[in-house]
């Protein structure tokens, strides 16, 4: 996707967070639910249409997988990803002895990730770095561990709204754009290509 967005199109490389195509093999086709004709192991661009709940990076099965826990989603580990990776934004190591009952064993009432990190973050020295993270992380709660869309958790709708850097958004979608208009996005990416070519 990258060599094909800025090498191939020349591409702007802020809009890999908001582009609806992707470059998928027939496999990786059959993750996201739809279809390409492809050989096996060949790459072909796919667009999603409009409308549809993936559009850019973030939204690509294989960021959301990578930074969740094993067979479920996290916000806290995608929010720290985005400002770590893309925006060179330092979240600190938690605090030793956290308490993360509500989170690896949550209470049946609290039944979204939204409402668990509610909880968990009335403590006082957890509550600095979710704050970094968590609203821009919940904004991708519409995909699971797995990185496959759903429109609910536990039977409750999921609330993907949240707040970038003071930019709100409503959904992964606007997340994105968000993202892409983010100034410390040009400044990471700058420094990012200056580290690899040194």
């Amino acid at each position: 996707l990258v060599i094909d967005h800025l090498v191939n199109r020349q591409g702007d490389y802020r809009d890999l967070f908001t582009t609806r195509r992707t470059m998928l093999t027939t496999d990786l086709a059959g993750v996201y639910g739809v279809s390409v004709d492809a050989g096996p192991s060949e790459w072909v661009p796919y667009d999603f249409p409009a409308g549809d709940q993936r559009a850019g990076f973030l939204t690509q099965v294989g960021f959301l997988a990578q930074h969740s826990h094993p067979g479920r989603s996290s916000p806290t580990r995608r929010g720290m990803a985005l400002r770590e990776i893309m925006l060179c934004q330092h979240v600190p190591d938690p605090p030793p002895n956290v308490d993360f009952s509500l989170i690896e064993d949550p209470d049946a009432n609290l039944r979204t990730a939204r409402e668990r990190l509610d909880v968990h973050n009335t403590d006082r020295t957890c509550r600095g770095c979710h704050a970094i993270t968590d609203p821009i992380g919940l904004g991708l709660e519409n995909f699971d561990g797995a990185g496959q869309f759903r429109a609910r958790e536990n039977g409750v709708p999921i609330d993907p709204s949240g707040t970038l850097d003071r930019v709100d958004f409503a959904d992964a979608i606007e997340l994105g754009e968000a993202v892409r208009d983010n100034p410390a996005l040009t400044a990471c990416f700058a420094e990012r290509v200056y580290t690899v070519g040194v």
